[in-house]
């Protein structure tokens, strides 16, 4: 294995392009709001992000987490551990509201992983609310913490409050959408009890489902004020990769098709909405 691969696999392994992702979409919101950047949310979510994955994917258990007996996880574990320590520091300069807010989602992300007790399953394996956390973990993460954070410098009127409750909603929306591929591809290994939509809809049909949610999605955009334009423009692009990444999901694909492409449509919108607007 070249040192490339290597690398590039670390990227993957280690959550680096799912928090790239997640913090995507927090610029996103400060872009479409016209909030100037707000690197402690930013960073807060990015590197909140490294750590959260990588304690679900190799920590869930605490005797794992703690002792691992590979020197790559160990490497991934050190990598987490400085992560949090630069999310910490982000997260001191957070207000108090914000804080809050961060709270209920570390919460939820804790209890995704972990089981409230020996009889009772974690979020993650009870049967069909996998994908409405996750999507509300983000967009909660994406939306809800960027406008908080920065309420000083907006004026809430009626117009911007119904904003930001479409913006969440289309962020929970376009989340959900994006989840549905790696349903797919999990379709092999996961079990049958968990209730995921294509196993509950089939493939053929959790792609128009998908398809039929983001005509929602692109719809609630205009409702929004004064938002028509680059917007709506860059989110019809966006949503046309997305679907072409549905029409193209398979149980056997390709090992990075969702890890690196489909997840990295978020990178793509919001590239393309920096390229498009003159952000302070």
């Amino acid at each position: 294995m070249s040192f490339l691969t290597k690398v590039f696999n670390f990227y993957i392994e280690a959550s680096i392009h799912v928090a790239l992702s997640v913090y995507s979409l927090t610029v996103i919101t400060l872009l479409n709001f016209g909030i100037p950047y707000d690197e402690n949310v930013c960073y807060v979510v990015f590197y909140g992000t490294i750590v959260g994955y990588n304690f679900i994917k190799y920590g869930s258990e605490a005797r794992r987490f703690y002792v691992v007996k590979t020197r790559y996880v160990k490497s991934i574990q050190y990598f987490s551990f400085i992560c949090f320590l630069l999310c910490g520091y982000y997260l001191l300069h957070l207000n108090a509201a914000t804080f809050i807010v961060l709270a209920v989602l570390m919460v939820l992300s804790f209890f995704y992983a972990v089981p409230l007790s020996s009889s009772f399953r974690n979020i993650r394996n009870s049967p069909g609310i996998k994908i409405f956390i996750v999507a509300l973990v983000w967009s909660g993460a994406t939306v809800v913490l960027p406008v908080v954070n920065n309420a000083d410098i907006m004026a809430f009127g009626e117009a911007s409050v119904q904003d930001v409750v479409l913006e969440w909603l289309q962020r929970f929306l376009f989340v959900m959408v994006l989840t549905i591929p790696f349903e797919i591809r999990d379709m092999a290994v996961d079990n049958l009890s968990l209730g995921t939509i294509p196993q509950k809809i089939g493939i053929k049909n959790a792609r128009k489902l998908g398809i039929y949610v983001l005509v929602v999605v692109f719809a609630l955009e205009l409702l929004k004020q004064n938002r028509l334009g680059t917007d709506a423009m860059t989110l019809l692009v966006v949503i046309v990769l997305l679907v072409l990444a549905l029409i193209y999901s398979r149980v056997k694909q390709h090992r990075y098709y969702c890890s690196f492409w489909v997840e990295g449509i978020p990178v793509v919108w919001a590239v393309l909405l920096v390229l498009f607007k003159n952000w302070k």
